[in-house]
């Protein structure tokens, strides 16, 4: 009961604080800036509430499950809105990050499995810190889709001669082209400690014996995909800068964001090893505790 009247108050609060980001389109207010971060904050505790009683009353761990990692990830898209809103408040983020919190949640709630992933007997650090730098990855993703996204538009904007898009100012190219820079060095790194971690995981359960990934996994062929396609990228753009340098970091986060759509995809749809599955005939935490 707590679960769901939790949800249902911090999606309302994200909800009422993207209609005010969307009501900087047509008037302008002294107040609606207090009013909209009050909104989004008050929705960040209850959401910080209701995972901490689904880790201590529920399930027991924070991402045992696709619906439980949609949910954090939200909640981490929270955090970068509040950050943005404080230090950029004439900037409109929020009508590029709440939408894509709101989609995260509506997911996690209705179309993401509840059933929990493959256990280990081994490596628990190792996953810990596979499960952390992935999560990194999901969040730096959709923020290089909204950075990329903005610089699109602004120089869309620009090229006709209009600095604004109606009553809405977007950050400078110079400030959007050095955030999707940076995001695609730190997007590298995760990946890379990621397909580290997942390697040494799936070496230690096949070690002893338990569930692992096959390396033909098609999440695993797209992470690697992902991976080599942004370092050859990046080498390629620090050797030769090209002209339109900024454009095509612009792109290369939208092309990230479809590729993250496509493993979450595969994350609800596809018989992926990365979890349980419900059609199966034996859940792999029962079969774990049988063999203890």
């Amino acid at each position: 009961m707590f679960s769901h009247v939790g949800m249902i108050c911090f999606t309302a609060c994200y909800l009422a604080a993207f209609l005010l980001e969307c009501s900087r389109c047509f008037f302008r207010s002294g107040v609606r800036g207090a009013v909209m971060f009050g909104f989004a904050a008050a929705g960040w505790i209850a959401h910080t509430a209701y995972l901490y009683h689904q880790i201590v009353f529920q399930d027991g761990h924070l991402f045992n499950s696709v619906q439980g990692w949609m949910i954090a990830v939200a909640w981490a898209l929270v955090i970068l809105y509040l950050y943005l809103t404080v230090y950029f408040p004439k900037t409109p983020f929020g009508l590029f990050l709440l939408p894509l919190v709101l989609i995260a949640i509506g997911v996690g709630k209705h179309f993401a499995a509840a059933a929990a992933f493959p256990p280990d007997s081994v490596g628990q650090i190792w996953r810990m810190v596979h499960v952390a730098s992935f999560l990194l990855v999901t969040v730096t993703i959709f923020l290089g889709f909204v950075t990329g996204l903005m610089y699109l538009l602004q120089a869309a904007n620009l090229k006709r001669r209009r600095p604004k898009i109606g009553r809405l100012k977007l950050p400078p190219l110079e400030w959007l082209q050095t955030a999707n820079s940076r995001l695609t060095g730190f997007l590298i790194v995760l990946l890379a400690v990621g397909i580290l971690t997942g390697f040494a995981i799936n070496r230690l359960n096949l070690q002893n014996q338990n569930v692992s990934v096959s390396p033909l996994d098609p999440m695993v062929i797209v992470t690697i995909g992902m991976f080599v396609f942004l370092l050859l990228f990046t080498v390629t753009l620090k050797k030769w800068r090209p002209v339109h340098e900024g454009k095509r970091l612009a792109l290369v986060t939208l092309l990230c964001f479809a590729a993250m759509i496509i493993m979450l995809a595969l994350a609800l749809f596809s018989s992926s090893a990365h979890w349980y599955q419900k059609n199966k005939t034996q859940n792999p935490i029962e079969i774990y505790f049988r063999q203890d």
